[in-house]
């Protein structure tokens, strides 16, 4: 018996043993487990790869360390291209809102694997980006093929990639309900508060085998958690602000950054080669942005943060005698880390690197905690808690940059242990968030998205407008009448017709004009005036839509015009009508169907 054959005995068996509502639960479960052990091994090998790299080969290789991360890339683009796809993969969450809205959740089976190699080569050799972001896709790709599997409708395939995100999140953290929220806050929008079931399974069972399997250490290990202080409030506002500031300075930059390589689109090795040497440069000026940016934060956090510039070559300019944390050089040294980030970032996906923007957030975000602490102890306040503004400075920049305040405030309480810092963790993100959606109406993640009108998933009517066919609604019973006809010829068409709008046409079926009941009610008793041509009295309609219109295209037109009916044209000649009225008992019948139970 074939692989088909048993499955079609299997869904057979269980549409009459197990439930529905069982079924997604044990399907969410599965998913965790298979995205719980895909987060291991990539940690597993990305560890592996910066032991090999960072502690062995860049010792002896110190004046071309620099060189590594083009080389991640370069192997990662030659992987895809040779043995996973015929071009780039799609590798960040944009990718997964525009699934869930443009292709109704339907995801590449390619991307459940096609990440794993990519993503760790061109992180664990210095890559300037996270693992998040593919693993996000891996997941959301697990889910969406699992339920095509099984034959599952339209809201069980979506919610399943949400559990594969949520799963993805909490397996590379160890941070089951940072996965949860961050799938609500950004992934899944509008989905119920019942469908938080099947995502804790999912989440939680990720976390299980993560933490089973792999290192049970903290991603930043035990961090000294100091008291909070109201006295230290004033400073966690200055930090939300900054930290909302870069994020709106980092979505712009990127952005710009993006649109400038554009013309490089058909020509991607002399982008690789452009975006190489332009990352080549900045790892050479600024060493603290190679990799994710977790060995950086580390440091931070330990007791020696100044092994940060000691490191680098700038320590053996003559001169310059070894700083400690205190000093000045440092805290200068790390602000050019911050500012120039963003470009180490850009320039890795650029050049075809495999990774996310969720690392570099934490990156940037911990570094100006670090700084803006350090800076005050400086200047004479000497009780300032460095670890908690580093800490707090993470979750300020990752919700200004992801417009995802929940999501921020519960990683880092989960990954670092660092409940106590609640309050601190509320004003700062809240403040970021506040600051960096002033700026940017759209996060890092919905930006393009929006950009190019394809932010379906966060906008409800406009999803459900996109799932309506147009076919259905258009209307073909109206009565046209011939452009060389008379006010005689209209009686006869009023006499059959239960509409009061009848489009005039030509022999060619082109749509000449419109012509409505009101316009000859004064008419049509006076038997005289029957003679009156009916191309003096027809008006142009207010708009005319084409049949190949999407219905929110479509609605846009009707709020221009303020019309409640409208002629559709096909290739040019006239196809019928679309109400605005039944268009909406369209829309109220979809949204009757959403809102029933899928769990």
């Amino acid at each position: 018996m074939d692989f088909k054959s048993l499955l079609s005995e299997f869904l057979k068996w269980r549409v009459k043993h197990i439930s529905d509502k069982r079924f997604l639960i044990i399907l969410s479960i599965l998913i965790g487990v298979i995205m719980g052990l895909v987060g291991s091994l990539l940690k597993f090998l990305i560890t592996v790869i910066e032991e090999k790299v960072r502690d062995g080969i860049l010792k002896d290789l110190e004046l071309i360390y620099f060189f590594f991360p083009l080389l991640g890339i370069a192997i990662a683009v030659l992987y895809i291209r040779n043995f996973v796809a015929q071009k780039r993969l799609s590798q960040s969450v944009p990718f997964v809102l525009y699934s869930i809205g443009k292709r109704k959740g339907f995801i590449k089976s390619v991307h459940m694997y096609g990440h794993l190699i990519a993503s760790a080569l061109t992180v664990g050799l210095g890559g300037s980006v996270g693992l998040e972001g593919p693993s996000v896709v891996t997941g959301s790709a697990i889910g969406s093929n699992i339920s095509q599997l099984f034959h599952l409708n339209h809201k069980r395939k979506v919610l399943l990639l949400g559990c594969g995100a949520a799963a993805a999140i909490s397996a590379l953290f160890n941070s089951p309900i940072a996965g949860v929220i961050f799938v609500l806050e950004i992934i899944l929008v509008d989905l119920k508060i019942t469908f938080l079931i099947p995502l804790m399974f999912s989440s939680a069972s990720a976390f299980i085998v993560a933490w089973t399997v792999s290192d049970q250490e903290k991603l930043f290990g035990d961090v000294a958690i100091e008291k909070f202080s109201v006295a230290d409030v004033p400073f966690y506002i200055v930090l939300g602000l900054l930290t909302g500031l870069v994020s709106w300075y980092y979505i712009t930059t990127i952005n710009k950054l993006e649109d400038r390589f554009i013309k490089f689109k058909e020509k991607p090795w002399k982008k690789f080669i452009y975006a190489g040497l332009l990352l080549a440069t900045v790892m050479f000026l600024f060493p603290t942005l190679y990799g994710e940016g977790y060995y950086t934060l580390r440091k931070l956090l330990g007791n020696n943060p100044a092994v940060l510039f000691n490191d680098t070559f700038y320590a053996k300019i003559p001169g310059i005698v070894e700083v400690s944390k205190e000093s000045w050089v440092l805290i200068i040294f790390l602000i050019g880390s911050v500012l120039v980030k963003v470009y180490a970032y850009s320039f890795t996906k650029i050049a075809g690197g495999n990774g996310g923007v969720f690392a570099p957030s934490l990156f940037t975000g911990g570094t100006i905690g670090f700084v803006l602490a350090q800076s005050l102890k400086n200047i004479g306040f000497d009780n300032i808690p460095i670890k908690n503004f580093t800490l707090v400075g993470m979750a300020g920049m990752a919700a200004g940059m992801m417009h995802a305040p929940l999501t921020a405030i519960f990683l880092i309480a989960e990954i670092t242990g660092g409940y106590a810092l609640y309050i601190p963790l509320m004003i700062v993100v809240g403040i970021s968030y506040g600051t960096s959606h002033r700026y940017n109406k759209y996060s890092y993640f919905t930006t393009r998205l929006a950009r190019n009108g394809d932010l379906v998933a966060h906008d409800k009517d406009h999803s459900i407008l996109r799932n309506i066919n147009v076919q259905r609604v258009i209307e073909k019973d109206l009565i046209s009448v011939n452009v060389n006809g008379t006010i005689a010829d209209l009686v006869k068409a009023i006499s059959k017709s239960p509409r009061n709008i009848f489009p005039i046409i030509n022999d060619e079926k082109e749509l000449k004009g419109v012509i409505l009941l009101d316009d000859v009610r004064h008419l049509i008793f006076n038997q005289e005036k029957y003679d009156i041509p009916l191309s003096a009295i027809m008006h142009p309609p207010p708009a005319v839509v084409s049949r190949s219109d999407s219905l929110d295209t479509v609605m846009e037109h009707f709020d221009k015009t303020q019309a409640w009916n409208l002629p559709v044209l096909k290739d040019g000649k006239y196809y019928g009508f679309l109400s605005k009225s039944k268009i909406f008992s369209a829309y109220r019948e979809h949204l009757a169907k959403n809102d029933e139970d899928v769990f």
